[in-house]
């Protein structure tokens, strides 16, 4: 991956979860391509359970932590759950506990544990 502004995204749909696997920076440059992927597949499947993995994140601005609050919405209108995984960059674990997005979605280790707090 070139350049540190990049963002891959991977997702996947398992037992009843959407995973979305988050990968370089989550900046104003380019949270569009999370909205276009992500948001218009939660929106057109109605999905309900989602686990956002920021392990690989190694930046976030206040424009990626606005769009993490809006996947939570998305989610929490569907009445169901959103979970992050819990980054490794310290510099982003910051940006999310000042942000106060963890005060609505509840933080996670890893993707496994998503499976004992959402059951289907």
């Amino acid at each position: 991956m070139e350049g540190d502004k990049l963002l891959e995204i991977i997702t996947e749909y398992r037992k009843g979860i959407f995973f979305v696997r988050l990968i370089g920076s989550l900046t104003k440059e380019n949270i569009y391509i999370l909205e276009k992927e992500v948001t218009s597949i939660i929106k057109d499947n109605q999905i309900r359970n989602i686990v956002i993995n920021l392990d690989e994140v190694k930046d976030i601005d206040i424009k990626g932590v606005n769009m993490l609050f809006y996947i939570y919405e998305l989610s929490r209108k569907n009445k169901g759950r959103t979970l992050i995984c819990e980054p490794k960059n310290e510099e982003v674990k910051k940006r999310l506990k000042s942000s106060r997005v963890l005060n609505y979605m509840k933080a996670i280790k890893n993707e496994l544990v998503a499976f004992e707090l959402i059951q289907i």
